[in-house]
């Protein structure tokens, strides 16, 4: 079951009303009637999981994990079954199933569980049936009964997992870009689609604050050879990008891409040095952007991206009460990171990140590099300018394709 399969992930973008739910039913049809399997992925309608969240937040101010798991699985039983009911009434026999019915098996934790395996028996039995599965995203079964979900882009996960232990060679992400453009667009104007990038260089765009696909998906991808394409479902004939293993043949720059917001927390005087994500329970090991332990000066820079933790001071409190340090937040930062194939090696690149950032007249705060990526973090009102200075500088992307 390789090349007849097609296995499609829906973003809420695309499922935003019932008409563009019956919109991508009917895709899905003009797939089947060319005689191809279709597994389809299907996130919660546009806005479903915020207006979720918003409707917890008026009865509980803290509510469980537990609780809020089923709650936010409700937005992906909606489009599933809604996507199943278009598609039947085009005349194509389809079915909708939950997480746990698809066979999504995760650990135990709540609102940011991890796929353990993949069990693909039920979907399986309904293709050779000849129906299209039209699957819940974001969610599964943990390893004690309970219904979990997976987190921010969960859905992505859940697709790459399902076309990995189903055996397909690709996987689709449809949403309402028509790929991985060099920069943001509505920041960078001369940013430019992306043909082919690799799984490393996409992960670190993901990371690095790019939204398109869910860097937790791509290393799911890298690991279980799954080749990404993300294309428009509102144009579906445009090109796309592929993200699939590729080693370019020296060091490039093939992308921008920053942080709008960040916090940076300092702790100072603290009498032992644990990994960031064991400083407090709810900050995952993906949520840490920055970790830098300066042992002369006896403190540790910890930097997060703002949305992933919205309370600061409840996590300065937590990191003062469990290391006895002092403890300080500062807000009035942003990052731009130029990506790269080895970006991060070369002198050259660090250097010139640094110079740029200069010249577009910001104050260099920090900068720091990984294996593929180079960034500089300067006061938010000079992003911007950074922003374009890099792309413009570095000529992204360097190639379009390899």
């Amino acid at each position: 079951m390789t090349s007849k399969l097609r296995v499609l992930k829906y973003g809420g973008s695309s499922l935003a009303t019932t008409g563009h739910i019956e919109r991508v039913a009917e895709q899905v049809a003009r797939y089947r009637q060319t005689g191809q399997e279709v597994v389809v992925v299907a996130s919660a309608m546009g806005g479903a999981t915020s207006k979720l969240l918003s409707l917890a937040g008026e009865v509980s101010e803290d509510p469980s994990p537990r609780e809020l798991d089923k709650l936010l699985a409700t937005g992906e039983s909606v489009s599933t079954t809604l996507l199943a009911m278009a598609l039947r009434k085009l005349g194509v026999d389809a079915v909708s199933l939950d997480g746990a019915q698809s066979g999504i098996r995760t650990d135990e934790r709540h609102f940011n569980a991890s796929v353990l395996h993949v069990d693909t028996r039920r979907i399986r039995d309904e293709l050779a049936d000849g129906r299209v599965v039209v699957a819940a995203g974001f969610q599964g079964l943990g390893s004690a009964g309970e219904l979990t979900t997976l987190g921010r882009g969960g859905s992505d996960t859940s697709a790459v997992v399902l076309a990995g232990a189903l055996g397909a060679e690709r996987c689709e992400i449809c949403s309402d870009v028509d790929g991985v453009y060099s920069a943001d667009p509505r920041v960078v104007p001369e940013a430019s689609r992306i043909d082919a990038i690799s799984f490393d260089e996409m992960i670190e765009m993901a990371r690095h604050g790019a939204s398109v696909l869910n860097p937790d998906a791509v290393t799911q991808a890298r690991e279980r050879g799954v080749e990404i394409y993300s294309r428009s479902t509102f144009e579906p004939e445009k090109p796309g990008t592929v993200i699939r293993a590729m080693r370019p043949a020296e060091p490039r720059v093939v992308g921008v891409a920053g942080h709008e917001e960040l916090l940076t927390v300092t702790v100072t005087d603290m009498g032992t040095n644990p990994p960031a994500h064991e400083l407090v329970e709810d900050l995952a090991p993906d949520d840490v952007f920055a970790d830098h332990h300066d042992p002369r000066e006896r403190c540790r820079h910890i930097t997060v991206p703002a949305q992933r933790l919205p309370d600061p001071d409840a996590f300065a409190a937590s990191v003062g009460s469990r290391l006895g340090g002092r403890v300080r937040v500062d807000t009035q930062c942003s990052s731009v990171s130029a990506i790269g194939f080895r970006v991060g090696t070369v002198d050259r690149f660090r250097d010139t990140s640094r110079l740029y950032t200069r010249k577009a007249g910001a104050g260099l705060q920090r900068s720091f590099a990984g294996d593929h990526s180079v960034t500089c973090v300067v006061h938010p009102h000079d992003a911007e300018r950074v922003m374009n200075l890099f792309h413009q500088g570095f000529d992204c992307p360097m190639e379009k394709a390899a």
